[in-house]
C-alpha cells in the first residue's frame, strides 16, 4: 500500500529538520517545524497501520527535539487530558503554518532536484568531453599507425632498390674487370711477340 499524503509530508519535514540539525546553524523556524511535526505525527498515527514506521517517526522527532534542546519529558509527566488539550491547541495553531512548511519543503525538494540536475549535467558534460578526447586520441593513433606503415613500406622499397643497384654495380664491376684482364693479356701478348721478333732480328745481324 502506498504512503498517504500526510505521511509523505511528514517524511519531507523530518528530512528538512534533520538537515537543519546537521548544519548546526541557528534557525528560528526549527521550533515551528517541530510543532508541525508533532501535529503531522498525530495525524499519520491515526492513518498508518505500521507500528514500525510510527516508532521510527517518533524516534526521529525525539532526536530532532534533543538536538535543538527541547525535552520530551513533559509529555510523559503531564496528565493525558492536558496532553490532549496541548495537541488540540497545537493542531489549531498549525493550520496556518502547514502551507508555509509545505512551501519550505517544496523549496528544499527543488533545491535538491536542481543540485541533482546540475550533477547529472556535469556528468554528461564530462562523459562527452572524455568521449571527444578518446576519439581525438584514436584519430592520432590511427594517423601515427598509417605513417609508420607508410615508412615501413618505403623502407622496404628503398632496401629493394638498394639491393638491385648493388647487384647492378657488382655486375658492372665484374664486366669491367674482365675487360681490363683481356686488355692486359693482349698487351702482354703484343710485348711478347715484339720481343721474339726483336731477338730474331738481332741474331741475323750478328
Amino acid at each position: 500500500m502506498g504512503l498517504s499524503r500526510q505521511e509523505v509530508n511528514l517524511r519531507r519535514l523530518l528530512a528538512k529538520c534533520e538537515l537543519m540539525c546537521k548544519s548546526k546553524k541557528e534557525d528560528d523556524r526549527i521550533e515551528k517545524y517541530i510543532e508541525t511535526l508533532d501535529d503531522m505525527f498525530q495525524e499519520v498515527k491515526k492513518l498508518t497501520e505500521s507500528n514500525e514506521n510510527i516508532a521510527n517517526y517518533k524516534r526521529r522527532i525525539n532526536d530532532i527535539k534533543t538536538a535543538v534542546g527541547i525535552t520530551v519529558a513533559k509529555y510523559i509527566d503531564e496528565d493525558p487530558e492536558i496532553l490532549r488539550n496541548d495537541l488540540l491547541g497545537l493542531r489549531q495553531r498549525n493550520v496556518d503554518k502547514k502551507s508555509n512548511a509545505s512551501d519550505d519543503l517544496d523549496e528544499v525538494i527543488n533545491y535538491h532536484e536542481n543540485r541533482q540536475k546540475k550533477i547529472t549535467d556535469d556528468m554528461l558534460s564530462l562523459t562527452q568531453s572524455l568521449r571527444e578526447q578518446s576519439e581525438t586520441a584514436n584519430r592520432i593513433i590511427k594517423k601515427d599507425t598509417e605513417v609508420v606503415t607508410q615508412s615501413s613500406v618505403l623502407s622496404e622499397q628503398n632496401l629493394g632498390k638498394l639491393s638491385e643497384e648493388s647487384s647492378k654495380l657488382a655486375e658492372h664491376s665484374k664486366r669491367a674487370w674482365k675487360c681490363w684482364m683481356w686488355i692486359m693479356l693482349a698487351v702482354v701478348l703484343i710485348v711478347f711477340i715484339n720481343m721474339v721478333l726483336f731477338m730474331k732480328i738481332m741474331k741475323k745481324k750478328y
